[in-house]
């Protein structure tokens, strides 16, 4: 069973996070650590540190309003993909933010993808996991389309957007989403 640890941006996992966020990310997908550390000392959001057996195998990255818990970075330490931590650590969330409603994008499928198969395998991962479409989109840079997955039945397509924007205040290079749309599946 995996072990949450909320961390302070002083925490030693800092360096195994760091290690883990640039090779499991894409580099247009990253912002800087020094960023969201920043964010996570005004209480916007917050880092959480995953342990099973006190090894340290992941984390996540949780951006914070009152009513949203959106999970904008979780990563699994390759060397330890593959194991059921990736399940256990979108139970663990469940669980830590059961007060507000959870969201997380997904890129979605599409036969041009580049990585069309990966992406397909990410949406079946999160439906396995309680996590299903919320009947919106959001368009960011690059023009890349993202669903916004939920365990919640009911999530108003602005609250994301509203909820970035406050995240991003002062950084609207960095603007995420550019665009939000509602789609009917």
């Amino acid at each position: 069973m995996l072990v949450v640890k909320p961390i302070k941006t002083k925490s030693s996992d800092f360096k195994a996070i760091k290690r883990v966020y640039e090779e499991v990310f894409p580099k247009v997908e990253q912002l800087p650590l020094w960023f969201l550390k920043m964010r996570a000392n005004q209480n916007k959001a917050e880092f959480c540190s995953l342990y099973h057996n006190d090894q340290w195998v992941g984390f996540f990255y949780t951006v914070l309003s009152k009513k949203i818990a959106y999970v904008f970075f979780l990563a699994i330490d390759p060397k330890f993909q593959a194991k059921g931590f990736g399940s256990q650590a979108l139970t663990a969330i469940k669980e830590r933010y059961a007060d507000r409603i959870i969201g997380l994008s997904a890129e979605r499928p599409g036969k041009l993808a580049p990585n069309n198969e990966q992406r397909i395998r990410r949406q079946k991962f999160y439906a396995r996991n309680g996590f299903t479409k919320s009947g919106f989109i959001s368009i960011e840079k690059g023009g890349v389309n993202y669903d916004f997955l939920s365990p919640n039945e009911k999530v108003k397509a602005q609250l994301y957007p509203e909820l970035m924007h406050r995240f991003m205040k002062g950084r609207q290079a960095y603007y995420l989403p550019i665009k939000v749309k509602e789609v009917n599946e």
